[in-house]
């Protein structure tokens, strides 16, 4: 029950209570996005397309290198002279050295991936809520953003929380919430600082909103829900392995081209 307070003061204190909610909310959210969403995304992407995509990629490059190889013997075709292989390779290497490197982390990417999807646990759906809940209940209680006088123990009590949550350990987060049921004394109402409280908490919460409105606009947040879709995936899968097809006859004409370079010998003027 709320004291002997004015209209305004008990809408303010209601404002208060439905901030410190969503405050909660959007914290619990923008958690999950970086801390579990964001991961998963990006395995499922790279697995589903992003493998499909590297090796496009692979192709281009290789094709790339094809060509400019070529261009380098065409070069010592045309003096009459004999090509050095060797120092061909060294510039092929110098000039593709980043886009090799790329290639390189994209095929350590794919596979961690792969592992993540293979190896990861996934909790069962009544774990994962009730975990999101206790979170919940703890970032309301002890969020120095909603409570700003809470103590050093409290403060220490959350960081442990946020760890808890982090490696979904639902008991370590009912033993929090039990210690702070049995130790947090009730509400202290303070009329002269409501309104102050309430603004801060309205900053906060759209300072969140904004946070969690900007993850959703980046990868690969903003391909979830293409990632659900199974004709969006095949859509892509089916435009790319055309590419790599294509991308595939043009490296080996070139390569029976080089082929041909390489038997080519100087020519002896009398």
């Amino acid at each position: 029950m709320l004291p002997d307070l004015s209209h305004e003061q008990k809408m303010l204190y209601l404002q208060n209570d439905v901030l410190r909610k969503e405050f909660s909310e959007l914290l619990t959210q923008k958690s999950e996005m970086l801390t579990y969403e964001e991961q998963y995304l990006t395995a499922l992407y790279l697995t589903a397309v992003g493998k499909l995509q590297h090796q496009k990629f692979c192709l281009n490059v290789e094709l790339k290198m094809l060509m400019q190889r070529i261009q380098l013997m065409q070069s010592y075709i045309n003096k009459n002279t004999s090509p050095n292989k060797q120092l061909i390779e060294q510039k092929i290497q110098q000039h593709f050295e980043e886009y090799l490197k790329k290639i390189a982390q994209e095929s350590e990417q794919l596979i961690v991936a792969k592992k993540y999807l293979t190896d990861t646990g996934f909790l069962p759906p009544h774990i994962a809520q009730k975990i999101k809940e206790v979170y919940k209940v703890i970032v309301k209680k002890l969020h120095p953003d909603i409570n700003p006088n809470i103590t050093e123990q409290e403060k220490d009590l959350l960081l442990k929380a946020q760890a808890a949550y982090d490696m979904c350990n639902l008991d370590a987060l009912n033993a929090i919430l039990l210690s702070l049921d049995m130790s947090t004394p009730a509400v202290a109402y303070n009329p002269e600082g409501i309104k102050e409280q309430v603004a801060k908490l309205e900053e906060h919460v759209a300072k969140l909103k904004r946070q969690v409105e900007e993850l959703e606009g980046k990868f690969p947040f903003s391909f979830r829900d293409k990632l659900a879709d199974e004709r969006w995936i095949e859509a892509e899968q089916k435009s790319m392995e055309a590419d790599i097809e294509t991308l595939k006859v043009e490296k080996k004409k070139y390569s029976e081209y080089l082929l041909l370079m390489d038997e080519w010998k100087p020519v002896v003027l009398k």
